[in-house]
């Protein structure tokens, strides 16, 4: 359960028991009306805070974060977010096939790894680099540089500034792409165990198979002498 859901949960639960109180308000009580609506707000808050704490307790706990360490992911998601729309939107200013390739990877990589974090917040802390610095990096470089390269009558000292802009653009990727395995590499480790796990049942199924296979076998030939 995503912690946003909590708080339509808790509106589905809490709207009716609002009615339900304004509705014994209205027509038991003779208050005036400005109560009855107090009554109505007040047990809407009364019902809505402890299913919403309950629920989104539940989904922090399977996280295993803390309500404050989620608002902390939420925020630095929050902040990059725009970053990353950034990225998307270069790619109708590129003229270089070479370029288009380069920017389309690194987009990639960082979508990805916004993605990721984004549907699992506890791993944000394993590529936290990634938010606080590699992708404004990214995304100011690609900026300037998509912006350089379509300017016109380019003298050599400012065609030399743009291929160096390029080289870093191709160490900045290899850093994107670091902060991608460190984000995968608990599930491939988990992956790994999964697969050394299977080896080693593996051949015991394969000698129950067997032991079962000469079972049958040994019962099927007494079956036989017995009706001879």
């Amino acid at each position: 359960m995503k912690y946003s859901v909590s708080h339509f949960i808790s509106a589905i639960f809490a709207v009716p028991v609002a009615l339900i109180v304004g509705f014994i308000s209205i027509n038991f009580f003779v208050v005036d009306q400005w109560i009855d609506w107090l009554l109505m707000a007040g047990s809407y808050i009364g019902a809505y805070i402890p299913i919403q704490m309950t629920t989104s307790n539940q989904y922090l706990n399977e996280m295993g974060l803390s309500r404050r360490e989620y608002k902390y992911v939420r925020k630095h998601l929050n902040e990059a977010n725009p970053k990353i729309k950034v990225l998307l939107s270069q790619y109708t200013k590129i003229r270089s096939y070479r370029d288009f390739k380069n920017i389309n990877e690194i987009n990639r990589i960082a979508r990805t790894i916004y993605k990721t974090v984004q549907k699992n917040p506890r791993k944000f802390f394993k590529v936290d680099s990634f938010f606080f610095s590699h992708l404004d990096n990214t995304v100011n470089l690609i900026n300037q540089y998509v912006h350089l390269v379509r300017m016109p009558h380019k003298n050599h000292d400012e065609i030399n500034q743009l291929n160096a802009a390029k080289i870093t653009l191709e160490e900045l990727k290899r850093t994107l792409q670091a902060d991608l395995r460190a984000l995968n590499a608990e599930d491939y480790q988990q992956m790994s165990v999964e697969v050394d796990l299977a080896k080693i049942n593996q051949p015991r199924a394969l000698e129950h198979h067997e032991q079962v296979e000469v079972h049958v076998l040994k019962r099927s030939q007494q079956k036989e002498r017995i009706e001879h």
